[in-house]
């Protein structure tokens, strides 16, 4: 995944990432990135350069922004089981918090946009956030230590996901204390390594 320019300015790269959520891929133009950004398409284009490659900067952009929110939630806590309950609790404020966008635009989260267009990288880049927080936690007893770090990494991001993409059944998924609890009970609970 290209990562942008560090030449591009940070209004412009909102101004893309923005469009690029307001209309997703297939309407994406650079026109609309220079009307959202109060300049010409030609200072897009020289920035971004093609529209095709504007597209991939913009998707970095919000994969990176994603990826450095869930980190600075989890340096807040030192057990693995709060960790995970807390980056659940940004996913599902975040679920709440989706922009609603025009009638002619799409109607998707910034998680789901990313998961359709550049999922295979934000998995690998989630997975890599988590293993060092996995290994800490074995260290500190808090799971088994014949767990793989990556296959839990792994296991934490697609449950965290799920948040995002499944329908709310038996947990509150707007109340961050019933999110929190969900979790904290079951969390350690899958990475202890014991049989049930």
């Amino acid at each position: 995944m290209p990562s942008a320019d560090r030449s591009v300015s940070p209004s412009l790269l909102g101004a893309a990432a923005a469009t690029l959520r307001r209309y997703g891929p297939r309407q994406f133009s650079l026109t609309a990135v220079a009307e959202a950004a109060g300049v010409s398409r030609g200072t897009v284009h020289n920035s971004l350069g093609s529209r095709d490659n504007a597209i991939k900067i913009a998707l970095d952009h919000l994969a990176s922004g994603f990826v450095e929110s869930m980190a600075t939630e989890l340096d807040r806590h030192d057990r693995l089981t709060d960790q995970v309950a807390a980056a659940a609790v940004l996913i599902c404020a975040h679920r709440q918090q989706s922009d609603s966008v025009a009638a002619r635009g799409i109607n998707e989260s910034i998680l789901v946009l990313l998961l359709r267009n550049v999922g295979d990288d934000l998995m690998r880049r989630s997975i890599d956030l988590w293993k060092p927080h996995v290994g800490a936690a074995q260290q500190r007893g808090e799971v088994g230590a014949g767990i793989a770090p990556a296959r839990a990494s792994e296991w934490i991001v697609r449950l965290l996901m799920s948040f995002e993409l499944l329908p709310p059944m038996g947990v509150n998924l707007d109340s961050p204390r019933a999110v929190k609890r969900f979790v904290a009970d079951h969390i350690v609970v899958g990475l202890t390594g014991g049989q049930r």
